[in-house]
This record gives structure tokens, C-alpha cells and sequence, in this order.
């Protein structure tokens, strides 16, 4: 017994640890931004049973680019597109956190919310922008079902939809080693939120991908897909599966990075910049 106790606690510090090192801490954020001349404008709004946490840079009378990010994540994993000034006097610029993850919600705190309630609510951050111009939605790993939702639900108010390394195939899931620790109630406790919450996502993911399925051939606005040959989170068959499900015709773009890892985002900043402005 007290052998395994003393295990448990090794594993639950061993695990902490590890995945704190993956988080950026909102200390970390403000000095960040310290060094720059400028900062986010935060937005909150707020509902009945929920709360959206955006980090806006540009002005709301500027065309608006959607960021939505993996899991786990937060806004400020796009932060190389946020912080390219060429970007604030051309677009106004949304990154919210997505509900469940960072300071947004639907009903609890932390909790795993359905790829369509996450599109409904997102939704809702659009409003902050003033443009009347159509959005472009930039995703990536499993916010990349997200934005396709929308655009699938009302494809005539996007402009574009870009999709990095996209968690979409619900018979390409790729689970890890590590993954079942975050299972575990007693371990849930040492966990950070975030890394909790990506858990409880990635074992419905598979369910909630076959649920969206029909989705896909409603996309009929420009779509570039992005996938890098030495992504080790999503599988090639993701990338695959985008080009059966969305189709091959003049508006679809399929771009594959043989060097690029999971991060296209920051390791081809400026390749995704061209896509973005194109």
C-alpha cells in the first residue's frame, strides 16, 4: 500500500509538472506585451449559462479574422498572427478562447462543450466586430471541425475558412500513452484545467465527428487545408479525408509542409499570412 501511495504521488507530480510547462501563464502574457507597443483589447460578453473571454487587436470597422484553436490551448497560441502589426491596420483580429478552455464557459467552468454549441457560441464573438464584411475563419487541430461547422451552418457570411493540421477524421483519432492519465478522478485533481478538459473532448471526439459528418459537403467557400509531413498529433489521413469530404475544385486549396510539424501556425507564420491576405 504504501508503495503505491508513494507512486501516486511521484505520477502526480511527474505529471503536473509536465504539463505546466506547455502553459503559458497570464504573468507570462502581460510581459509579453510589455515589451510591445501594444495590446489586446479583452472582450467579455456573457449569457445566462455562459461567458466568452476574446483578445481583440485592430478596429471593429475592419474586415474580421476568426481565430480558433486547438486542444488544449488558448487564445494566445496565434499569438504570430496577433502580434503582426500589418495584420492590425487591415483586419480586426478575434481570438477567443473557446468554451471550456482559458476564462470561457457554457454552464460550468473547464468543462467539454459540443463541437455545435462551440460553433453557436462563437458565433456570438463575431458580433463584436462592426465591418459587416464577411469573416475569415483561421483553425487549426481541433478547432478546425469548429470553423467548418459554421461555415457549413451559414456558408454565405464567410469569406474563407483555413484549416491547420484539422482533427476531422472520426477513423483517424489518434490517442497517446499519456492520454488515459487525465481519466483517472483522483489524477484529474493534479492535472492543469486545460490539459483535463482536452481529455474529455479527445475521448468524445470520435462520437461527435460522426455526428457532424454531413457537414462536409456543404463547405462551398474558398477552404485551404494545411498539413505538415511530421505532424505527430494528427494523422495523414486527416488530410486525406479533407479532400474526399470537401472536394477538389478551383476553390479548395490542399497545402503539404513535408518539414512542418503540428505547429504550422508558428513555424510558417508567413505561409499562412499569404493564405490569410490571398
Amino acid at each position: 500500500m504504501g508503495k503505491n501511495l508513494i507512486g501516486f504521488v511521484v505520477l502526480s507530480i511527474f505529471l503536473s509538472s509536465c504539463f505546466k510547462k506547455y502553459i503559458v501563464t497570464e504573468k507570462e502574457i502581460r510581459q509579453h506585451y510589455d515589451t510591445l507597443s501594444f495590446k489586446p483589447n479583452y472582450k467579455i460578453q456573457k449569457g445566462l449559462d455562459y461567458k466568452l473571454y476574446t483578445a481583440t487587436f485592430g478596429v471593429d470597422t475592419l474586415q474580421p479574422i476568426l481565430f480558433i484553436h486547438g486542444a488544449p490551448g488558448r487564445w494566445e497560441g496565434f499569438r504570430k498572427q496577433l502580434d503582426d502589426i500589418s495584420f492590425h491596420s487591415k483586419y480586426h483580429l478575434l481570438a477567443p478562447d473557446r468554451p471550456g478552455y482559458g476564462f470561457s464557459y457554457f454552464k460550468k467552468k473547464h468543462k467539454k462543450v459540443s463541437i455545435e454549441k462551440q460553433a453557436e457560441l462563437l458565433e456570438k464573438t463575431l458580433e463584436l466586430n462592426k465591418s459587416g464584411q464577411k469573416p475569415i475563419i483561421v483553425s487549426r487541430s481541433y478547432g478546425a471541425p469548429i470553423g467548418a461547422y459554421m461555415v457549413a451552418q451559414n456558408p454565405e457570411k464567410y469569406e474563407k475558412l483555413i484549416m491547420m493540421a484539422p482533427a476531422i477524421d472520426p477513423e483517424a483519432e489518434k490517442f497517446f500513452k499519456f492520454s488515459k492519465y487525465g481519466k483517472w478522478p483522483v489524477l484529474r485533481w493534479f492535472i492543469p484545467n486545460r490539459f483535463v478538459t482536452a481529455t474529455d473532448e479527445k475521448y468524445d471526439h470520435i462520437k461527435e465527428l460522426r455526428r457532424i459528418e454531413p457537414i462536409w459537403e456543404k463547405i462551398k467557400i474558398p477552404t485551404v487545408v494545411m498539413y505538415g509531413g511530421k505532424d505527430w498529433v494528427v494523422t495523414p489521413e486527416n488530410f486525406e479525408y479533407a479532400k474526399r469530404k470537401i472536394g477538389m475544385d478551383s476553390t479548395k486549396k490542399y497545402i503539404f509542409i513535408p518539414e512542418a510539424g503540428h505547429r504550422i501556425s508558428r513555424s510558417h507564420a508567413e505561409l499562412l499570412k499569404q493564405e490569410i491576405v490571398n
